[in-house]
């Protein structure tokens, strides 16, 4: 038997001395998750850690999904504990979906409370080793080694202001929530804001623009297929329509983003799409303001109607929109059908329960966090098939 872990027999014992020990340095309180899914003997506090990361519909592994793992730490004799320090380290998934998270390399901070490991992929409801987003009651299928996380993708009907309470929307996993937090940032608003109080109308992408339209402007032969961008989820403060040319190649896809919001906020977001798209150069050829750019292949056409409170962000490959004239004339297409839209729903206050306790910031970490991409930032996979 491996003396490092302690068999059933020796078990009380271990908690005895745990609980003795509990105010020295270097200690760590027993784990409240098993080592392997299939024991009851208790992990390690301090790892390693590892596990596989799937689509819980469909079990297919995801591929990089952040994976953030906490340690939080508490001062004092045990009976008065001081103020929680923390560290954490920051980790992706393979292609495989699996991750893997070292040991902690030393325990002087005082006492080790707790691990937490928390996954995030964009599209997908975040995953926590310690509660459930449902209804953020208490996770106990968590395991040391052989964890898996299964993530539900994140439906329409989900608040992200709650979403981000839950995942706790600080410290190395920042830099990955910019689409989340924009998208919070919305919700917030339009709750805000003082609208007219009227029955939200059906909100679709497609009463807008469609592959006829297309047609029409760029002469096109081939067919579309109708979908969703992949991205963002739809809201009743967003939609998405992607026309992918069925046997092109991606340059030939047409993107459109529509963002129905109360005229007193529409402005600002409009700001915040010039600040984000690569190269902007606003023009002002058609609504309130449009702003154009340009980033590898891809074209793109923004604009705003500030009285009926949308933004419109279209997108399209080079093939099929040879260039900016191309742009405008499908825009112009488009903006006589905004009416139809309707206006974005009446601020409704936030339900959300209490907030579970998050990671505390770290002290030390170690981070891989490649840059985010946010609702208009504009680059090739954001029309990939």
């Amino acid at each position: 038997m491996d003396p490092a872990r302690p068999s059933p027999l020796r078990r009380p014992l271990a908690v005895a001395l745990a609980a003795t020990l509990g105010g020295c340095a270097g200690t760590a309180a027993v784990a409240p998750f098993p080592v392997r899914p299939d024991t009851v003997v208790p992990g390690d506090l301090a790892g390693p850690f590892d596990g596989q990361v799937v689509d819980a519909q469909s079990g297919k592994p995801i591929e990089g999904a952040a994976v953030l793992g906490s340690w939080a730490f508490e001062t004092g004799d045990g009976s008065l504990p001081g103020p929680a320090t923390a560290r954490s380290t920051l980790t992706q998934t393979d292609a495989d979906g699996r991750y893997r998270i070292g040991r902690l390399s030393e325990l002087s901070d005082g006492r080790l409370q707790r691990f937490t490991l928390i996954v995030y992929k964009q599209g997908y409801v975040a995953w926590r080793s310690d509660r459930r987003f449902d209804d953020f009651s208490r996770r106990h299928d968590f395991a040391q080694s052989g964890n898996v996380a299964k993530l539900d993708l994140f439906g329409a009907d989900l608040s992200h202001v709650r979403h981000l309470r839950f995942i706790g929307a600080g410290g190395p996993l920042l830099p990955r929530l910019a689409a989340e937090l924009q998208q919070a940032g919305l919700e917030v608003e339009t709750q805000a804001a003082a609208v007219a109080k009227e029955e939200p109308t059906a909100f679709d992408a497609r009463t807008v623009l469609g592959p006829e339209d297309v047609k029409a402007i760029t002469g096109y032969k081939g067919n579309f297929t109708v979908e969703k961008l992949g991205d963002i989820p739809s809201t009743p403060n967003y939609d998405s329509l992607h026309l992918a040319a069925e046997t092109e190649p991606e340059k030939y896809d047409v993107g459109l983003r529509v963002f129905r919001l109360d005229p007193s906020i529409v402005e600002r977001q409009y700001d915040v799409m010039v600040r984000e798209l690569p190269g902007a150069e606003e023009k002002d050829e058609i609504g309130d303001r449009s702003v154009r750019a340009k980033e590898g292949d891809i074209l793109a056409l923004g604009a705003m109607d500030r009285a009926h409170g949308v933004l419109l962000l279209l997108t399209c490959g080079e093939a099929q929109c040879k260039n900016f004239a191309t742009m405008l004339a499908l825009m112009k297409r488009a903006w006589p059908r905004i009416p139809r839209l309707g206006r974005a729903p009446a601020p409704v206050a936030p339900t959300a329960p209490a907030t579970p306790s998050a990671p505390t910031p770290s002290v030390e970490e170690k981070q891989e966090t490649p840059g985010a991409e946010g609702g208009f930032k504009l680059k090739p996979p954001e029309l990939h098939r």
